[in-house]
């Protein structure tokens, strides 16, 4: 590979910006207090959620075999706090169950009817799969659909007013601290100034790595809660996207500890992540 190099006279250029299009819209401004407690009651206001989604998978890597199993599946989503998701994903036009996958916060469980298997483990991943879509975990659409403000007893938060050529926006940094009490960025909490509503919410790991890249679309008021229509979570370190457009959705109605149990049906192979072999299910007698 060549090496580019570049004379002083080359550094600095000048051109002229023509404006297309409507003038922008007025920006608004905020304080972080009044960020933080937008996200805190947006977050207080939801105990339950059911919805009916439209889900749309993407591969972040050249293998796009994967896609043609799960593309454009329909969906339901059940939520209950503190931690309980339900994602439930059908085939279009014969519906049958193309994934179904519960988490209690700490543990997951996956269905794969197509593959006659059934993943249980960790909702932390140790070790990939190479099947990225496996990768998928509960907790990663419950992070991003259930945005937590700051919490001041274990974190800070610090603004930042962010401005380029075509947006404006506020960022929210949230600190976290590790076991020496060394701080750490863990989140980033966009919000554009032309609204003040919440558009991306980026999660990092300890190290500093990108690991949940959220983007929000088209808020719309339920009743006292604002929700979007359209949320698309990026796992960069995984490999994947979803996108999920939101088509009906009930919020904090009753929701028993029932709908989160998901068992392997019999004769399917039960498989603990970070295991080599996946042994049958027993068969009903």
């Amino acid at each position: 590979m060549g090496t580019l190099v570049f004379s002083t006279s080359c550094l600095v250029r000048r051109r002229r910006i023509e404006q297309t299009g409507r003038p922008p819209a007025p920006l608004l401004t905020a304080g972080l207090d009044q960020l933080a407690e937008t996200i805190k009651q947006r977050y207080e206001a939801i105990e339950t959620l059911s919805a009916t989604v439209d889900l749309e998978p993407s591969i972040l890597s050249p293998s796009k075999s994967e896609i043609a199993e799960y593309k454009d599946v329909r969906g339901f989503i059940l939520f209950r706090k503190s931690a309980w998701i339900r994602v439930i994903a059908q085939y279009p036009v014969v519906r049958g169950t193309a994934f179904d996958m519960v988490s209690d916060g700490a543990t997951f469980r996956l269905l794969l009817p197509s593959r006659n298997l059934f993943l249980t483990g960790l909702n932390a991943i140790a070790k990939p799969s190479p099947r990225k879509l496996e990768n998928l975990r509960p907790q990663h659409l419950l992070d991003a659909l259930l945005v937590r403000p700051p919490d001041p007893s274990t974190e800070e938060a610090v603004l930042e007013n962010w401005t380029d050529a075509t947006h404006a926006s506020y960022i929210v940094h949230i600190l976290g601290r590790d076991s020496a009490g060394r701080l750490h960025l863990a989140r980033r909490l966009w919000f554009d100034r032309a609204s003040l509503e919440l558009v991306r919410q980026q999660v990092f790991n300890g190290g500093g790595d990108l690991v949940t890249d959220a983007r929000y679309e088209g808020w719309e008021r339920h009743g006292g809660i604002m929700f979007p229509a359209l949320l698309i979570i990026s796992r960069p370190q995984d490999e994947y996207e979803l996108s999920i457009h939101f088509l009906k959705t009930g919020f904090n109605e009753p929701m028993g500890e029932e709908k989160f149990d998901l068992q392997p049906p019999p004769g399917v192979k039960v498989q603990k992540v970070g295991e080599e072999e996946a042994q049958p299910a027993p068969r009903g007698r």
